[in-house]
């Protein structure tokens, strides 16, 4: 019998096109999403996905970015952690 897949995936923030709103950060029960040190050309400190690891795929952020600056790919399944189930506790 196959161990069931993770699904990972890999959220990514286009720091030309973002305002600094926040509402990936709002909606992002994760918390993958935090400001950047950094400006963009626009005098914005974009948002970057600094917990990439944690996102689940749900998509809140696409949904609510107004300016589309948010994309969210699925980028490999691994195999989940494994549970002995044989194991006494």
């Amino acid at each position: 019998m196959s161990e069931p897949k993770k699904k990972c995936f890999k959220p990514e923030v286009n720091s030309a096109l973002c305002k600094e709103c926040g509402y990936c950060c709002e909606v992002c029960e994760q918390d993958v999403f935090e400001n950047s040190e950094m400006f963009n050309q626009a005098g914005y400190r974009y948002i970057i996905p600094k917990h990439a690891e944690n996102c689940n795929g749900c998509m809140k952020c696409f949904l609510i970015c107004p300016d589309f600056a948010i994309l969210v790919e699925q980028v490999q399944e691994t195999p989940a952690p494994s549970v002995d189930r044989n194991q006494p506790r």
